[in-house]
């Protein structure tokens, strides 16, 4: 544990009391990352910011075009939100193969875009629902595509004391599935996930979304097999196709999980299932 945590009551508060912080300082929204890399020693850091209940990224809110999912939000409380269910159908997919029930309940979207990893649910699932984030320090503010914000394995673009205020997704009617490939059926980090979301008339897709978590060195946006489905009749042949192209475009890993080979072609199959049950 660091020597130092602080709480600080609002944004406001926390950008007054930046200057008299330790200079190696972090983070803390869930703490399920943070906290376990503290207990395996791979955190030297000499504070911890706890911004976990900042009520500025406490916030689930909707307006006539989007919809902001604040950073802080817990998985658990996604799952039981009915905006989300309704407009974010990739991101309810995946919820339920995010870590485990008791950690849905301290983990946030914010601390899952923040570590980065390769094999992030909740990060693919909203690459997939095409989510910008919002980005703040002090008193400037930007945003970025989600699938801009990451540039290698547990790296982004942050700045320094650069904060996720949230993530705004487009509010769509749209048809969404997530498959994950784990080494049990739920509460496992994926050797292969794809995240679908489809806007689907008459048997066809109008337009297509499709990102991948744990083969490629960042969450992935699928862009050739995206642009691919757009305007093709759901078929089975399509989905084949559409297995094959994917394919083109991981770059998986071998590690301790899986073979890069295996994790490959499992992306074809997942594509396949998700495609299938956009058209149910």
């Amino acid at each position: 544990m660091p020597e130092f945590i602080a709480k600080p009551a609002s944004l406001k508060e926390l950008w007054k009391q930046l200057p008299s912080l330790p200079s190696s300082r972090r983070y803390l929204a869930g703490g399920t990352d943070l906290v376990t890399a503290d207990n395996a020693g791979a955190d030297h850091s000499g504070c911890w910011i706890d911004i976990g209940d900042l009520p500025e990224l406490r916030a689930v809110k909707e307006t006539a075009s989007s919809l902001f999912i604040g950073s802080a939000v817990k998985i658990s409380e996604l799952e039981r939100s009915a905006p989300v269910r309704k407009w974010c159908p990739v991101l309810s997919a995946a919820i339920p193969h995010f870590a485990s029930p008791s950690l849905r309940n301290m983990a946030t979207l914010g601390g899952n875009a923040a570590n980065a990893s390769p094999c992030a649910d909740g990060v693919c699932a909203l690459v997939a629902e095409d989510a910008s984030v919002l980005l703040a320090l002090k008193d400037a503010r930007r945003r970025l595509p989600l699938k801009d914000l990451f540039t290698g394995p547990k790296r982004t673009a942050l700045k320094r004391d650069e904060l996720i205020l949230g993530f705004e997704v487009p509010k769509r009617p749209h048809a969404g599935a997530y498959f994950k490939l784990g080494p049990r059926a739920r509460f496992g980090i994926s050797k292969a996930a794809v995240a679908l979301a489809a806007e689907i008339s008459g048997g066809r897709v109008k337009r297509a979304a499709v990102a991948l978590g744990s083969v490629a060195p960042v969450p992935l946006y699928a862009a050739r097999t995206s642009a691919w489905l757009a305007g093709r009749e759901l078929s089975p042949e399509t989905a084949a196709e559409a297995a094959e192209l994917i394919k083109s475009e991981v770059s998986p890993i071998t590690d301790a999980r899986s073979e890069a080979a295996y994790r490959r072609e499992m992306c074809g199959v997942l594509l396949s299932r998700a495609l299938e049950s956009a058209a149910a």
